[in-house]
């Protein structure tokens, strides 16, 4: 009867601990984003060069050649949404996201309101659309 009792709580502790796994997975997915945001956002404004530097040096260890960033955000390209710098997009959706998984952590249930599932397919058409403009029409590689 004890053993009966320990599997009932193991099953219903199992979906908690995927929900606990999934929003580590979307913190681990959405940090790095987040840093390259945020390096986008130094180098777009010229300010905080030990932030810039911080990071460039981190993506450069990774194995990114960070030269040609500095070109791309200064581009048309950078800003697609009403003049507005993606990045600044991109932190706030980062933001959101880090949200989302610490709703999961909190509450234990794993929803996605649908505004998120419309950003996040926009998020991947713009993606696409960017990625193809780079090696497209400006012909510069930012592995970031």
């Amino acid at each position: 009867m004890v053993d009966a009792r320990i599997d009932n709580v193991d099953e219903m502790e199992a979906p908690a601990r995927v929900t606990a796994a999934l929003a580590i997975g979307l913190v681990a997915l959405t940090v790095p984003a987040l840093l390259i945001n945020l390096y986008f956002t130094a180098l777009m404004l010229d300010r905080w060069p030990r932030l810039r530097h911080g990071l460039g040096a981190l993506f450069t260890t990774c194995g990114a050649d960070t030269s040609s960033c500095a070109i791309v955000v200064k581009t048309p390209y950078a800003r697609l949404f009403g003049g507005a710098p993606n990045v600044y997009v991109g932190i706030t959706w980062n933001v959101a996201l880090l949200g989302l998984a610490l709703r999961w952590m909190v509450t234990g249930g794993l929803v996605v309101p649908w505004p998120y599932l419309l950003v996040a397919v926009v998020s991947v058409l713009v993606g696409v659309y960017l990625v193809r403009a780079l090696v497209v029409d400006l012909r510069q590689p930012c592995p970031l």
